[in-house]
């Protein structure tokens, strides 16, 4: 805004010139002055700028100053003074005051050209300009008392950190003929009588078309407004990130005000619009054909003639499609030969050629536009919608981050993410591609990287590792002479769905990639142009359990894969990241890396496809890294994903091959197993803790009496317990034939069968065993934390789905580039504090010393779990919990200790709708941390369904264990808390009963305590959630105590439940009484005050994170608003810092001790804490200080604390609380001595309840101390 404070700086900026309190300016033969001691402006009225009256003469009103800096780009421009009229009066009828023009150009005739209505920038114009829009406002008030003016304006300009900038809205007041002409059912300009009739033909004949353009461009002519020829350089802008909410949210109120609901539909004509801005930005510069030039040049079906003209070239040019495409110019030459024949026949082609060329549906429909009235319909949002665009400029050289930040949002709002593809955020591309050792690649390729996407998506993988290839070479100190477009021809990415392969295409050429080559194509088929063991690097996030995949591919195509074995030719399977992993090993080049995002699942998920697809992974690839992302990566799904790390092997021939021929040599008795490879067995056989010497008896082995030790070791029992257990083995004893045979040979075929089996079991053991233990290096496992905010931490953004705020929030500022995370430093790729660098390194062979909190590395064998019966090559990610328990006892599995194991269900369509009934718990009834269940949030079943219901029933002290989803893992012993009501489990959740109560308690404090948890985890397999299944769930094996020292155990961990019982009552009561006597004193009180009357409240700021000066190294604690939770809050809680620069550059401002807090927005709204140290917040907290010495802080902040719930209620209805309303909150007032009476009450009572909270905080550690000492 421009204001007295900065005008003098402003005309400084404008070159005026100063002589004592009076800035003057010659421009021509006008003179421009302003006189600061008499606060006059001084206009060239000498040389015919008339003045009418003299109220925009003074500083009285910051308008004022707008209308001078608009007189001084007039004159400036060339506009002469005698053509200039300032405040020119008008009256309505014969008594009303009427008004005045702000500004008046005439033309060289004198007739009226151009009416110009000055407003303050920000809100004054917004306002102005939307009213305009609802009812013709003030302009079509004054263009009615001159109507023959041709131009209506909208002015405002600014003047902040000494940068004068400017904008208008430009309304044509002329009539169209041609549009005229075509309906002549249109109201006209010519013929309106009233400023409403004027209004309603520019609404219904124009509709509210304006531009912002026309008046003060360089190669606009002054009296010439308005133009056709518009030009890349002069008439556009580069777009910028902050222009990212602002254009989805004007995108969208376009297609609610048009009613528009088809919103993928839009997004298509979006991206075909964004194909046609880049053609017109590449091949007319000078002349733009992206352009709605308003209804004083130009009609509709021109308009879309040239936006199909420029996607038939964009189509051509980026996809290499042709599409058919007739301009209006090639119809009209067609009639050539009766090009001076009048007749109708002519007329009448025409006009059928017109409704075939328009009245269809095409590229732009975002309506079905098959006759003339919605042919209008749909052009008035097309040109709306190019309106939006047509003043940025959409390709750069650079990495511009809105393209990325826009197409998240447009992505998200208009594409359905359907058949398990998902969009990868921004944050996540650059993370994987900045954690692969590009540099190190180039070095050792003398031609550049080919590098392959084959489920690109919109492109975002392609557009940042591109960048990154650009970064390397910018940042070259060695030399490598780069050439960038030969990197960016060697990128392909391929993706199915023909939308998006466009999306990607546009994408690469906005960021200035258009070398990047992108196939419309599936990408699990063969393609001419994917050459087989061709690609140095993948990157990618393919999709996961789309079905019937398979009915899609070739027969040729389906042979190509091994997996196809286990799924069979003409499965439904929908198991398709499966087949996207095993394409990795058709397309990868010896020595590729790879970064590709799968569900979880793929490392422990024990079908069939899976196993097998497992073992392509540890037969072909060295396991680099396995990054665990958590849910809340994307912003559809909750499925948990990870990034798998890898790298093609590189020896010739195959590794796999060499090994899988030692391993049968081995087996069938090769001698050489003396002297070659005897390390290999040796490893395996110390890490399954078995004899080597024992273990190679086992090879061409006929008789069993020689392994007599070997079948002594836990794992060969398990084996032999199988054997005698298995169907097969059952079904041979009741057999006939082996009924006849005499017992010596029974035992002969039984011992036969068993050696074959412990052959074929312990090959496919040691076999993989040897490839991941002759893996280079170990693998670097990255976990992420458990919480949403820790998730939101560690990923370095969260999603918002707030109207208004959709998208992608980044922590520390507004683009990714600004982006805290322990992922990647956005401004360092090779910031060794981060994970990233640390999986670079790795790839390289290198370890990182100090590695991160959720970092760790380990060796692949120890990430297979070879001490089970079946080996489905499930990898774990928390190898540390597959050693031993430390325990003097025998350790047993758990299905051969719990008699019931078994889940329930529910009636069909759910329970959402039943109120009353039995009881059914879920995931949700187990409470995360204390092992008790949680009737909080009660769900019921129909009795008549518990009635008819075999399985799932509860008993006082069964075991509940949650099986999948989020709480996988967790349990609960079910105590009293259904008072006999009846009750089953759903489909989630596993009950678990033993016959002994002893067993049964005993084992539920073992899974419950630390060791159990992780065996629990460890054996989380199945579905992209994860969860338990009923058979690993049996071969857990736990330590198992004898009766006297499990009832020990028992005994002091229901002592520690009884103490946690006691200490949550004490919670209970303390709280209860805190608020009996809030309540009291609030109730007895008769003095109510605002807050705003008795306290000083004030909110806080952020200083801005671009600049680093005001965070880095900073002592002054700054706090957000999750810290209101209505407690006391210490200096040990953890906050941000920020500098004294930051504190004095921003709205921060300091809060002494003894301040009460509440949060005005978010998760914490109206909560309130109590701060005990000095601090700064942000702006989302305000600070309340009593004013008087009869008030006391501490008073505030119980009563607030117990208005909580008021407060909500009262202000519900907004989404973010202010100070005023804060200051309307009414308080009571009690005398001084009750509020310290209070205050201390409560103190003591909180001091209770602190101190009971500790009692339940230890509960869990002095469980799990129990069970080390015992077992």
């Amino acid at each position: 805004m421009i204001t007295k404070s900065n005008f003098k700086d402003l005309l400084k900026t404008l070159g005026f010139t100063t002589e004592g309190n009076t800035f003057q300016k010659s421009i021509g033969d006008a003179e421009l002055k302003v006189d600061f001691g008499k606060k006059e402006i001084i206009y060239p009225e000498d040389q015919g700028l008339k003045v009418h009256e003299r109220q925009t003469c003074n500083f009285l009103q910051n308008e004022n100053f707008v209308v001078f800096e608009c007189v001084h780009r007039l004159l400036n421009k060339g506009y002469k003074p005698e053509h200039l009229e300032l405040e020119k009066p008008y009256r309505i009828g014969h008594s009303a005051s009427g008004g005045r023009f702000d500004i008046l150009v005439k033309d060289h005739q004198e007739n009226p050209l151009l009416i110009i209505e000055c407003k303050t920038a920000g809100e004054q114009f917004e306002d102005a300009w939307e009213g305009t829009r609802e009812d013709g406002g003030q302009l079509f008030s004054y263009v009615h008392q001159e109507a023959d003016t041709k131009y209506l304006c909208l002015y405002a300009s600014s003047f902040i950190n000494n940068e004068l900038d400017y904008e208008y809205k430009l309304i044509p007041h002329f009539d169209n003929k041609q549009i005229l002409a075509e309906d002549t059912t249109l109201m006209s300009f010519e013929k309106a009588n009233k400023a409403e009739q004027r209004f309603a033909v520019w609404r219904d004949t124009y509709n509210l078309e304006s531009t912002e353009v026309g008046i003060f461009e360089d190669s606009i002519q002054p009296y010439l407004i308005g133009k056709n020829n518009y030009t890349l350089a002069e008439y556009t802008k580069p777009i910028e990130t902050a222009d990212k909410g602002s254009r989805h949210l004007e995108f969208q109120k376009i297609l609610r005000q048009h009613n528009i609901a088809r919103r993928e539909q839009a997004f298509e004509v979006l991206v075909n619009l964004f194909l046609c801005k880049l053609v017109d930005e590449e091949e007319n510069r000078d002349n733009l054909k992206f352009y709605w030039n308003g209804p004083a040049f130009d009609n509709y079906f021109d308009f879309v003639d040239r936006l199909q003209n420029l996607y038939h070239r964009g189509m051509r040019k980026f996809l290499n499609e042709e599409i058919s495409y007739i301009s209006r110019e090639k119809i009209d030459e067609a009639f050539w030969p009766v090009k001076n024949d009048r007749n109708a026949t002519k007329k009448q082609i025409q006009e059928y050629f017109t409704e075939l060329k328009f009245f269809s549906n095409s590229a732009f429909s975002f309506l079905d536009t098959h006759n003339k009235d919605l042919f209008d319909r749909n052009t008035a949002v097309l040109s709306e919608v190019v309106q939006m665009w047509q003043g940025v400029r959409l390709k750069t050289d650079g990495q511009n981050q809105f393209l990325g930040d826009m197409f998240e949002v447009f992505l998200d709002d208009g594409i359905k993410q359907s058949e398990g593809q998902f969009f990868t955020p921004i944050p996540i591309c650059k993370f994987i591609v900045s954690s692969l050792p590009l540099a190190q690649k180039i070095d050792a390729n003398p031609e550049p990287l080919k590098v392959i996407d084959y489920a690109c998506g919109s492109g975002h993988f392609l557009n940042e590792y591109a960048y990154q290839i650009k970064q390397i070479d910018e940042n070259d100190k060695i030399n490598r002479k780069i050439d960038l477009n030969d990197y960016y021809a060697n990128i392909t990415g391929i993706e199915k769905e023909d939308r998006l392969a466009k999306v990607a295409k546009v994408a690469a050429y906005m960021h200035g990639q258009e070398q990047i080559k992108i196939l419309d194509a599936d990408a699990l088929a063969s393609h001419s142009e994917i050459s087989p063991k061709s690609f140095d690097v993948l990157v990618a996030n393919p999709p996961f359990a789309v079905e019937r995949f398979l009915k899609t591919l070739s027969e040729a195509d389906k042979n190509e894969y091994k997996l196809i074995q286990a799924t069979g030719e003409n499965s439904n399977s929908d198991t398709i990241e499966c087949f996207f992993l095993e394409r990795i090993h058709h397309l990868m080049a010896p020595g590729g890396v790879i970064g590709v995002i799968v569900p979880r699942s793929i490392l422990s998920n024990i079908d069939k496809v899976f196993t097998s697809t497992r073992e392509i992974l540890l037969q072909f690839f060295d396991i680099v890294s396995i990054a665990e992302l958590g849910s809340g990566t994307f912003g559809k799904t909750g499925t948990n994903t990870v990034v798998l790390f890898l790298r093609r092997k590189a020896k010739t021939p195959e590794p796999s091959e060499h090994y899988r021929n030692r391993v049968e040599d081995f087996f069938e008795g090769d001698g050489q197993v003396q002297y070659q490879d005897k390390n290999l067995i040796e490893a395996y056989c110390n890490h399954i803790d078995v004899s080597y010497e024992e273990y190679i008896k086992l090879f061409a082995q006929t008789h069993l009496e020689p392994l007599s030790n070997l079948l002594e070791y836990d794992i060969f029992k398990d084996y032999r317990q199988d054997f005698d257990q298995s169907t097969e083995i059952k079904n041979l004893k009741k057999s006939k034939r082996f009924k006849e045979k005499t017992g010596i040979e029974q035992s002969a075929e039984l011992e036969q069968r068993l050696i074959k089996y412990l052959h074929r079991i312990e090959k496919d053991k040691l076999y993989y065993f040897i490839l991941a233990h002759e893996q280079t290096g170990k693998v670097l496992i990255v976990t992420a934390p458990n919480t949403n905010k820790e998730r939101k931490q560690f990923l370095g953004y969260e999603w918002s789905s707030a109207k208004g705020r959709e998208g992608i929030k980044y922590e520390g500022g507004e683009t990714v580039n600004d982006i805290i995370t322990p992922l990647f430093d956005p401004k360092d790729p090779d910031n060794n504090a981060k994970i990233n660098t640390a999986i670079k390194r790795n790839f390289i062979g290198e370890t990182t010393d100090s590695l991160s909190e959720h970092c760790q590395y380990a060796k692949l064998t120890d990430m297979l779990i070879l001490d089970r019966v079946v080996f489905d090559k499930i990898i774990i990610l928390n190898p540390q919990q597959n050693t031993d328990i430390e325990t003097r006892w025998p350790l047993v599995k758990l299905g051969d200790e719990i008699e019931t194991i078994e889940t329930g269900n529910r009636p069909k369509g759910g329970v959402e709708n039943i109120s009353s009934g039995a009881w059914s718990l879920g995931g949700e009834h187990i409470h995360p941390t204390n092992g008790r269940v949680d009737l909080s949030t009660p769900k019921y079943v129909s009795l008549d369904f518990y009635d008819g219901s075999t399985r799932g029933i509860l008993q006082e002290n069964d075991i509940l264990l949650c099986k999948d989803g989020a709480l996988t893992g967790k349990i609960a012993l079910l105590r009293n808390e259904l008072n006999n009501e009846k009750a089953m489990v759903n489909e989630h959740v596993f009950l678990l009963r033993c016959e002994s109560q002893l067993k049964q308690y005993y084992i539920f404090n073992f899974l419950f305590s630390e060791n159990g948890q992780n065996l629990l985890k460890q054996n989380i397999t199945g579905s992209a959630q994860g969860g338990l299944n009923s058979t690993n769930l049996k071969e857990i094996k736990i330590p198992f105590p004898e009766t006297q020292i499990q009832q020990k155990i028992v005994d002091e961990c229901k002592a520690v439940d009884h103490e946690t019982d006691e200490a949550r009552q004490t919670i209970t009561a303390a709280k209860q009484q805190i608020e009996e006597k809030l309540q009291t004193v609030v109730s007895a009180s008769s003095e109510i005050k605002k807050l705003g009357d008795i306290t000083d409240i004030k909110s806080g700021g952020t200083p801005s994170r671009k600049n680093n000066v005001y965070w880095e190294n900073g002592l002054i604690p700054w706090l957000r608003s999750e810290v209101c939770k209505e407690t006391h809050i210490s200096e040990n809680i953890d906050y941000e810092c920020i500098t004294e620069e930051g504190l004095n550059n921003s709205s921060a401002k300091w809060l002494t001790s003894n301040t009460t807090l509440i949060a005005l927005v978010g998760a914490t709204k109206g909560k309130t804490a109590f701060l005990t140290f000095e601090a700064t917040t942000n702006q989302n907290i305000a600070g309340i200080k009593s004013l008087s010495k009869n008030i006391l802080d501490i008073y505030i902040f119980y009563c607030l604390k117990s208005l909580y719930k008021r407060i909500i209620q009262d202000l519900s209805q907004y989404d973010m609380l202010n100070l005023t309303e804060i200051k309307n909150i009414r308080i009571p007032v009690p005398p001084l001595n009750i509020q310290q009476q209070l205050a201390a009450e409560v103190e003591q009572l909180e001091t209770e309840i602190t101190e009971a909270q500790a009692v339940i905080d230890k509960a869990t550690e002095r469980k799990n101390a129990i069970l080390t000492q015992y077992l």
